[in-house]
């Protein structure tokens, strides 16, 4: 923005020299007689266009930022979270910035004694524009244009949070399939903004669609992986097989799915890590979903013990520790079994057993199953069961009396 107030005050400046060669309205004794006083206007006028545009943009920013009063009702109104800044503040400030900087020339050449002919000069300028190459450049359109976006832009933010938080609500609809059509919703009323934006702006959109229909094969082979992603995101919408806040496996990445957007899915792993997945990948590989149903889950805790050792006493070793962990569902519940021990089999130098729990959070398997393997070896120590380590017998065969002979 700096740099803006910079190009601005020169931009002015620079006009104002301007019109005092145009000329304008007498002869080189006017002009010396004027040149002081047109000079402490202009810098009087370069002052307050300054002044009132820093004033006005930061009474704006400062007011959107604050968690309080308007700012507090405008992100309620936009759904914009509190440590999050509103889009729309930076439209504004364009406009703010515009409305200021291209009145304050005009102004300040006026001053300077602008004849009714150069005023129509301009005013023509900004309504039929100019041309460059067989397009027609009307800079007055070009502004409305990008205005109309931004107030296009900001309806359709709040459309699309009305209409799912509110209508779409009072629907029997599940809240994915909600969240769904609105973001669809929200896709399909920006595109339409962006069309009424270049409408507006003057340019021809038969034009466009002639570009784009010849471009169409291009896109086709070469943005096909766009294309794929684009049509899985939007099944992925609507299907829900996967939902912001599930925790999933795809391929060697696990973690909390954080949004699913248009193109790709964004994964934050157990590591705070974000990783964001094609949704062509998610759609056409195997996805783990443990949350789809029910956050529980069902985690296997190997182990052996030495032969000879009380069978019987193992599982029930095994069992009080699977009981006694808080975050182990038990016995009763109404969707999965409590703990379970199952001997597995007869290992080279073990007896191998393993228990078999849920816990109510599978996200913390990791946690839980390493709780369990303390547990049990504490318990093992306190019982005296043993936990063998692998024996090998290696048997050294001695050669026969007529080998020995030989050598």
């Amino acid at each position: 923005m700096q740099g803006f107030k910079r190009l601005s005050l020169i931009f002015a400046l620079t006009s104002a020299i301007v019109a005092g060669l145009w000329g304008l309205q007498g002869n080189a004794a006017w002009v010396s007689a004027t040149w002081p006083l047109k000079t402490i206007t202009t810098s009087v006028l370069l002052i307050l266009g300054a002044s009132l545009f820093c004033w006005l943009a930061g009474a704006f920013n400062q007011a959107v930022q604050q968690n309080t009063g308007p700012g507090k009702a405008l992100r309620r109104w936009l759904s914009v979270e509190a440590d999050k800044r509103v889009p729309e503040s930076t439209w504004v400030t364009l406009t703010i910035y515009l409305a200021v900087w291209v009145s304050l020339p005009i102004a300040i050449l006026r001053e300077w004694g602008l004849t009714d002919t150069s005023s129509e000069l301009f005013r023509r300028l900004a309504t039929a524009g100019f041309p460059v190459g067989e397009a027609q450049v009307v800079p007055g359109k070009i502004i409305l244009g990008i205005l109309l976006f931004a107030a296009l832009f900001t309806f359709t933010r709040w459309l699309k949070h009305k209409l799912n938080r509110t209508w779409l609500s009072r629907t029997p609809m599940h809240p994915g399939t909600r969240e769904a059509i609105a973001t669809v919703f929200g896709y399909i009323m920006f595109v339409l903004a962006v069309l009424a934006g270049l409408s507006f702006a003057g340019f021809d959109l038969t034009n466009l669609a002639i570009m784009a229909g010849a471009l169409g094969v291009g896109i086709g082979f070469g943005l096909q992986n766009i294309v794929n992603n684009f049509i899985s995101g939007i099944i992925l919408l609507f299907e829900r097989p996967i939902r912001p806040g599930d925790f999933i496996s795809v391929g060697e990445t696990s973690g909390f799915v954080r949004n699913v957007s248009i193109r790709s899915t964004e994964i934050e792993t157990l590591d705070r890590m974000s990783v964001i997945v094609p949704n062509s990948d998610v759609l056409t590989t195997h996805v783990h979903n443990w949350t789809l149903r029910d956050p529980f889950g069902r985690i296997n805790v190997p182990v052996g013990v030495a032969y000879g050792s009380d069978t019987e006493k193992v599982r029930d070793i095994l069992l009080e520790v699977g009981r006694n962990h808080p975050d182990v569902v038990q016995a009763g519940h109404a969707f999965v079994p409590g703990p379970n021990v199952l001997f597995r089999e007869f290992g080279d130098s073990s007896l191998n057993f393993e228990l078999r729990v849920f816990i109510r959070q599978i996200e913390r398997r990791w946690m839980i199953q390493s709780d369990l393997n303390y547990a049990i070896d504490a318990a093992f120590r306190k019982e005296g069961v043993t936990i063998p380590f692998p024996q090998r017998d290696l048997w050294f065969r001695n050669p026969m009396p007529e080998q020995r002979a030989e050598e």
